[in-house]
């Protein structure tokens, strides 16, 4: 949608709402002056704290009430996270904010998907995920109950998570150069071992390259990417590592969620650092092999651990970058920290050292590290808002 689409349409919104008076709402909807979609994103921007005028922000709230009074589920949701977050908002006695609490539940009893979504994200907690897991399956639910009803807006999409960054390439085939250099240097690449790890390696990085390819697809519902994100972490936290896994590939697979790439990264290098400890006890501890990454393991043997620890590593560090890629600022912190490490690695020459540091102080500017608090705008304080909040991990 560009500029010109908006300022047409709140010409039309403003001609409409003056001329027709008591019956402009449902005359608006009946003759179908414009979709629904794109006035509700274009109130939603009104309110956004970077134009900071009143002006724009008394128009975006009128657009946004109205289309509550026509039971629009994203104004609702959009006005009910407007007034969680913004504490000088939440007055008992604000008629707004009563009016916005009682649309809100009706959603929840309902069993809306996108509200029950987002009640899950409200009651999140690492320590009792079960919680969430109640209102996630019950959006689930909602969903199956009447699929039709959630048919996806891209705009809506666009304006509920913040907006979505153009999908950048996973940098496959470029993900290991200074792994594949540091082996050629050091005269291991002629190893019997290191070649069957290479090709074991193209295998699996071939089974990822088809995602640079295939655009994201539409969510069912507005918020299934945190549904699968939320749900993933939560099973997780309960131990059911396959289920989990299995929700968190299609939330980075299929509908690219940063957060998806990141929980699957964790999960992956807590299964590495798992196969480490028991390398490095000489297999006295036991090792208990998750389900959900069979297809990384060839064997029990030593040999084919450490292959399946590599393979592990190198595509947790591929999920970072992505995750990173598409704002996750966590991912950008562990690959800062990655390539620290690295510099200390022995054989490396002085440009591959180099070559790490520029990289450890690019992640950490993505990051953010270094940024005092108080530098922070009110557009980050309010930031949840306008994005989805980040799981705790």
């Amino acid at each position: 949608m560009t500029a010109q689409d908006c300022i047409e349409t709140l010409l039309a919104y403003m001609c409409v709402a003056v001329k027709h008076e008591s019956t402009w709402k449902t005359r608006m909807m009946r003759e179908d002056y414009f979709p629904v979609s794109r006035l509700y994103y274009c109130g939603f921007l009104l309110i956004h704290p970077h134009f900071e005028v009143p002006a724009f922000w008394q128009m975006g709230m009128h657009i946004l009430h109205m289309l509550s009074t026509l039971n629009y589920p994203p104004a609702i949701l959009t006005l009910y996270r407007y007034f969680q977050h913004i504490a000088r908002r939440r007055d008992p006695k604000s008629e707004t904010y009563r009016y916005i609490q009682t649309k809100y539940q009706e959603l929840l009893n309902k069993g809306d998907a996108n509200a029950c979504t987002w009640k899950a994200v409200e009651l999140w907690d690492p320590k009792r995920p079960e919680i969430a897991l109640m209102y996630l399956n019950k959006a689930m639910d909602g969903y199956k109950r009447s699929p039709g009803r959630y048919k996806v807006e891209p705009l809506v999409v666009d304006a509920l998570e913040g907006g979505k960054s153009e999908r950048l390439p996973f940098l496959v085939r470029t993900m290991s150069f200074f792994s594949d250099m540091k082996e050629m240097m050091l005269g291991l690449v002629v190893r019997k071992e290191t070649s069957a790890y290479a090709l074991r390696r193209q295998e699996m990085l071939q089974r990822l390259l088809p995602l640079d390819k295939r655009p994201a697809r539409m969510p069912l519902w507005t918020w299934e990417g945190m549904y699968r994100v939320r749900k993933g972490m939560a099973l997780a936290m309960m131990e059911h590592t396959s289920a989990a896994v299995e929700e968190l590939r299609i939330a980075a697979d299929e509908l690219d969620q940063e957060q998806g790439h990141y929980a699957l990264a964790v999960l992956m290098q807590f299964e590495a650092e798992k196969i480490d400890d028991w390398i490095k006890s000489d297999g006295e501890d036991g090792l208990e092999l998750s389900n959900a990454f069979m297809d990384f393991y060839k064997g029990e043997d030593v040999e084919a651990l450490t292959e399946a620890m590599r393979l592990f590593n190198e595509e947790a560090e591929l999920r970072l970058k992505r995750a990173a890629q598409g704002g996750e600022r966590k991912a950008a912190v562990k690959l800062e920290r990655l390539c620290k490490t690295r510099m200390d690695e022995p054989g490396l020459s002085k440009m591959e050292r180099e070559a790490y540091k520029l990289a450890a102080k690019e992640w950490a500017e993505i990051a953010g590290m270094g940024e005092s608090d108080s530098l922070r705008d009110e557009t980050q304080n309010t930031r949840p808002i306008f994005a989805d909040p980040k799981p705790e991990y």
